[in-house]
């Protein structure tokens, strides 16, 4: 289930970012100047923060190692939850990946007047990292208390 969901997700992002590039010539404002779609590139990492593009793409990867190095030792699998947060989180990693591989940019698609230009990957990553946030969270509620 969880290669199915991590490469449909993928699949998702890939398409919106091939309609963004073909159909995104102009900017469309959907809600007023509060939300548009708009093509931008960003070479940088989160926000635009300028760093090597190869230091970037080496960064990306060694953190889906991480992730999954992680997700194996401290996840339960059997868990619906835990799969879909990694799903979400891989998905989303290897999409921007893919774009720095292929353009060396990131292409977002996705403007709030009031935030960065972002796309479905990292909407992925960040719905991916809150479940993770709200598992463990319960996790750690429900644990025993240990004694100092």
């Amino acid at each position: 289930m969880m290669v199915l969901a991590t490469f449909s997700l993928l699949l998702a992002d890939q398409i919106t970012k091939i309609l963004a590039i073909n159909l995104l010539d102009e900017p469309v404002k959907l809600i007023g100047n509060f939300l548009t779609l708009e093509k931008t590139f960003n070479p940088g990492i989160a926000f635009g923060i300028g760093v090597h593009p190869r230091l970037i793409l080496i960064f990306s990867i060694l953190l889906i190692v991480l992730v999954l190095k992680v997700a194996k030792e401290e996840m339960n699998f059997e868990n619906v939850f835990s799969k879909w947060a990694i799903s979400l989180i891989l998905a989303g990693a290897f999409g921007n990946v893919i774009d720095r591989i292929n353009k060396g940019e990131v292409l977002d698609f996705i403007s709030f007047n009031f935030w960065p230009a972002f796309n479905l990957a990292d909407i992925f990553i960040v719905a991916g990292v809150i479940l993770v946030i709200v598992k463990y969270k319960s996790i750690l509620k429900n644990s025993p208390k240990r004694s100092s």
